[in-house]
């Protein structure tokens, strides 16, 4: 599955990810990304304003775990 984002929005792109797994998306500024298990990869990603995007997402998947997590408690 891939999808198009018109810009970068860390937890928009996260619920995608944690919603689809594995595949791909695409940041119109940035270019294409693929995520798999759930985490947004840093293969083959040189650029290092590119790989602070993909932190962030990955910090906002985090996020939802843990509060999903405090939801269930």
């Amino acid at each position: 599955m891939k999808r198009s984002f018109r810009e970068h929005q860390a937890l928009q792109i996260a619920r995608y990810i944690r919603s689809y797994y594995r595949g791909t998306f695409y940041i119109e500024q940035s270019g294409p990304f693929h995520f798999d298990a759930g985490r947004a990869c840093y293969d083959h990603v040189d650029n290092v304003k590119w790989k602070k995007i993909l932190a962030q997402i990955n910090k906002e998947i985090r996020n939802m775990g843990s509060l999903r997590m405090l939801a269930s408690s």
